[in-house]
């Protein structure tokens, strides 16, 4: 009697080094869609932070020309921030729309009407239009109130600073800016947050990421 033997050949499953080559292969694959997603995302903000710095930038020169070329003191500091907000929103008060002029009772109309106050944000892809800013508290000290103040916000959160320009004379010390720009300065410190470095010989320069309005 003869013995057929099947024909079927044996099957057997991934060997441990193969499941991790592939395993390798889709962790790699992933970083760079990652990668690529951000940078995206990184070049739209960077085009919203320099539409917004232009806007800024228009009303700012506006307030300028209205004020006979005559402009607070500021040195890019925080606080600029709130500096540049009052002004352009004519909201000394603080209290998140523009001044009443005793003379004839109306508004005053804002010099960028895209800032618009938000009292606190925590995603900032939630902000659609305009340009955002947010309320914090000043603490005080004596009889006096805590005093909310605005500053401007850039697409990352951070805020945009403003410097009198290095010819400007502020009109408190009479002493000229340190800008880059004759008049003023408006900037963002961008994606990463960081201020101007200096070279190998000292010198100050802008951090390339910033978005600033002499660029």
């Amino acid at each position: 009697m003869r013995l057929h033997h099947s024909s079927v050949p044996a099957t057997h499953g991934f060997t441990l080094v193969e499941v991790f080559v592939v395993i390798a292969i889709l962790a790699v694959l992933g970083a760079m869609t990652w990668q690529a997603a951000g940078m995206i995302n990184n070049r739209e903000m960077n085009k919203t932070a320099e539409i917004q710095v232009a806007q800024l930038e228009t009303g700012l020169n506006a307030y300028r020309t209205d004020y006979g070329d005559i402009l607070p003191g500021g040195n890019g500091n925080e606080w600029s921030s709130h500096v540049l907000y009052t002004m352009l929103s004519c909201d000394a008060d603080g209290d998140g729309e523009a001044d009443i002029e005793k003379a004839t009772g109306e508004r005053l109309a804002p010099y960028c009407d895209g800032i618009v106050p938000i009292e606190d944000i925590k995603n900032m892809s939630e902000v659609v239009n305009g340009i955002p800013a947010i309320r914090k508290a000043i603490k005080q000290t004596g009889k006096k109130k805590k005093k909310k103040s605005f500053v401007i916000l850039d697409p990352w959160g951070g805020i945009y600073r403003y410097r009198l320009g290095y010819e400007m004379k502020n009109a408190e010390t009479k002493e000229p800016g340190e800008g880059v720009n004759p008049d003023f300065d408006i900037y963002s410190l961008g994606a990463d947050a960081l201020g101007d470095c200096k070279d190998d010989k000292g010198d100050n320069e802008d951090n390339i990421s910033n978005i600033r309005s002499w660029r």
